[in-house]
């Protein structure tokens, strides 16, 4: 699945790339495009739609939380052990790998009674990007909805 980029100020692919945490070399099959093309702001392109771009591991140390581990990455514990399908008072091991979401990713856990309109609240956005980043919604107890912050995609 694909979206639609817009180009900002200053982006070039190698950027967009590393914004994006892939390959320059896939974005540039994408698009049609070569390493030394140049970008110009407000162009479109297109980028992959993948929420597996939306998390990231993290390695357990000795001594963490899941209540600092989600201050430390702007979410929250409850929200990071249903993510990862423990419960929030389980003891996390060292080496062990929990999923944390990326940098501007929100995440959200729908509860009984949830519309889209209290998730776009929630999200601070219009139905429409919601609808972009998660595939289906159903908007029963418990699915993971994400958003990405446009200034971080």
């Amino acid at each position: 699945m694909y979206k639609v980029y817009q180009v900002l100020p200053g982006e070039e692919l190698k950027s967009i790339a590393d914004k994006l945490d892939m390959e320059m070399q896939v974005l540039c099959e994408l698009n049609g495009l070569t390493d030394d093309s140049n970008l110009r702001a407000g162009e479109n392109i297109v980028i992959p739609n993948n929420q597996a771009n939306m998390f990231q591991t993290y390695r357990v140390k000795s001594g963490d939380n899941l209540y600092e581990i989600g201050r430390k990455y702007n979410t929250n514990a409850n929200d990071l052990a249903l993510l990862n399908g423990i419960d929030v008072n389980d003891y996390i091991y060292p080496n062990e790998e929990i999923l944390i979401p990326r940098r501007g990713v929100s995440i959200y856990i729908t509860k009984e009674g949830d519309t889209l309109k209290t998730v776009t609240k929630k999200f601070g956005t219009n139905s429409e990007k919601i609808e972009m980043e998660n595939e289906n919604i159903y908007l029963l107890p418990e699915q993971l909805l994400v958003f990405k912050k446009e200034n971080f995609m």
